[in-house]
Order: structure tokens, then C-alpha cells, then sequence
């Protein structure tokens, strides 16, 4: 016959193992979901090849050619290309890279395709990059290069890995950039927030902060982003199309902050052919200082391939 004591003994390893089985269960949840928020996360930033992603590529050639017409009135042939070439690893953690260069473009450029300057048309980067390849906390890369123009640059870049609770994954990013030329210089520094939620399978609503300032403006830039993702992983002819509705305010910040433009757009990516061929088309107004906050409609439409892994 079991006693008092023992029945209060047994009774207790029951609820501490019904604990520690719980706890168990819940981790293994939380890392599911977490898995899921990472995975569909950086889905969505690789198929629209956001500039992060391609800061992370190692290697990469990307043409891209269409129109834009917006009201202001303007229209625009769109033709570019970038390039990102690894030559060669040294210690396994030092490479040579050759690379197009161009001045420094607002996260909202870098991800919409830009008609080439004649001043940036023919400049090229060669320079040399260290990473860590393994990191449990931070994520760095310092590298330095010198372009066509000439001019010697250094740049280093910072940024956690991402953090993740249920449903929601922040990462955070700083950068710093250095150049010189014959006569002159600057100096650049970015802070970037990615703030993501997985509202449901393949749908996230991301908020992106973005803080900029050089040497050359007395001012920072500062912008506020906030979208809503969709992806469909067969919405084009069995392949997979991505939605973004997209809307943003951009400040000019010395002392009080001074709004210099307002926007709302409405981006379709799809993939047109195997992994490397996409059709865009990105529409919308700007509601720019310039003209007097006047709503200034646009439509872009342009064809994008790549070579290499992005």
C-alpha cells in the first residue's frame, strides 16, 4: 500500500515531468514557427532581391531592361547592370571581388531598376573582403577597393542575426563607408531595421526604418516603410508570383524633422522562367517636396535576369 508520502512524491514527479514534457512541446513549437518566419522571410527578400540579399551574394550578374512613365511628365528607358564577381578566396576568409560601382542609391532605387548615369556609366570596383564565415551572435564584413574614378573606398558592415519570437523576426543593420579621392573626401553612415511579422503562410507585414548621413548634407534621411507581402508560389503559370503593397514617407531631419516626399505603390513580381528570368511591374504616385506635394502617378514595367546566385 502506497503511503501519504509516497503518494505526494509520485504525484509531484508527475507534474514535474507533465512540466518538463510541456516545455519541451512548447519549444519545439516556437522553433517551428520560428523556422517558418526565418524560411518565408528570407524567401520573400531573395525572389525580390532585396538589397540585403545582394549585399550577402558572393557572386552575381544582373541585367535589366523596360520603361517608366510617370506624370511629371517623363519617360524613361530602363536599361542596367550590376555585377558582383568572387576571383578568388585567400585563407579561406579574405576574397577579391570585382564589382560595378555606383554613389550611394536609397533602398527604394537599389530594389527598382535606375536608368544609368554617363558620370557612373563606365565605373568599376575591384577591392578585397573579409568575412567571418561563422558567427553566433553578429554578422560583419569589412572590404576595401579602389574604382575607375579613381577613388579609394573602405566600407564595414555590422548586423545581428536575425531574432526571432513566435511570429516575429527583427534584424537590424549598420554600415559605414569611407572614400578619397585626389582632392576631396566623404563619409557615410546607414542604420537599417527590418521588423517582420508572419501574418500567414507566405503573407508579411514588414515595417523598414532606414537612417542615412554623409559628410557632404547637414542633414540625416530618414525612412519610414511599411508593406504588406503575399507570395504564391504558383500564381504565374505554375511559377511563383509575389504582391507588395508598399507605402512610405522619407524625412529630411536637422533639427525638426521636415517631410520631402510621400509614397504608395503597388509591385507584381513573377517568375517567368526557370530561377532566373522575372517580369515587374511597380505602380503607384509620389507626392514629392519638389512639387509642392502634387500626387505624381507612375508605371514601371521592365524584364530582369540573373546569372549567378542571388
Amino acid at each position: 500500500m502506497i503511503t501519504k508520502n509516497w503518494r505526494a512524491l509520485l504525484f509531484s514527479a508527475l507534474l514535474t515531468s507533465s512540466a518538463f514534457g510541456q516545455e519541451k512541446f512548447i519549444d519545439l513549437i516556437h522553433r517551428r514557427i520560428s523556422s517558418v518566419v526565418f524560411t518565408t522571410v528570407s524567401r520573400f527578400d531573395s525572389f525580390f532581391a532585396d538589397p540585403r540579399i545582394k549585399e550577402e551574394s558572393k557572386a552575381y550578374l544582373r541585367l535589366r531592361a523596360g520603361f517608366r512613365y510617370d506624370s511629371s511628365p517623363d519617360f524613361k528607358n530602363i536599361l542596367k547592370v550590376d555585377f558582383k564577381i568572387r576571383l578568388i578566396k585567400l585563407e579561406k576568409r579574405l576574397g577579391i571581388f570585382v564589382e560595378s560601382y555606383k554613389e550611394r542609391l536609397t533602398r527604394k532605387e537599389e530594389e527598382e531598376p535606375i536608368e544609368i548615369k554617363e558620370k557612373n556609366k563606365e565605373q568599376i570596383s575591384v577591392g578585397v573582403e573579409y568575412r567571418p564565415e561563422k558567427t553566433k551572435v553578429l554578422r560583419h564584413r569589412f572590404s576595401i577597393g579602389i574604382t575607375s574614378s579613381p577613388k579609394i573606398y573602405a566600407k564595414y558592415f555590422i548586423s545581428n542575426i536575425p531574432v526571432i519570437y513566435k511570429r516575429w523576426e527583427i534584424t537590424a543593420y549598420q554600415w559605414f563607408r569611407a572614400e578619397k579621392r585626389i582632392d576631396d573626401y566623404k563619409l557615410e553612415e546607414r542604420t537599417q531595421l527590418y521588423i517582420d511579422k508572419l501574418l500567414a503562410n507566405d503573407f508579411v507585414w514588414r515595417i523598414y526604418i532606414e537612417r542615412y548621413k554623409d559628410s557632404k548634407t547637414p542633414y540625416q534621411v530618414i525612412n519610414y516603410i511599411s508593406s504588406l507581402r503575399i507570395f504564391n508560389p504558383v500564381g504565374f503559370f505554375k511559377k511563383p508570383l509575389a504582391t507588395e503593397i508598399f507605402a512610405g514617407i522619407t524625412q529630411k531631419k536637422l533639427i525638426n524633422a521636415k517631410a520631402s516626399n510621400y509614397t504608395l505603390q503597388y509591385r507584381i513580381r513573377a517568375n517567368i522562367y526557370k530561377n532566373w528570368a522575372f517580369f515587374n511591374i511597380y505602380t503607384g504616385s509620389n507626392w514629392p517636396e519638389s512639387r509642392g506635394f502634387k500626387g505624381t502617378p507612375f508605371i514601371k514595367i521592365f524584364f530582369e535576369f540573373y546569372f549567378g546566385r542571388i
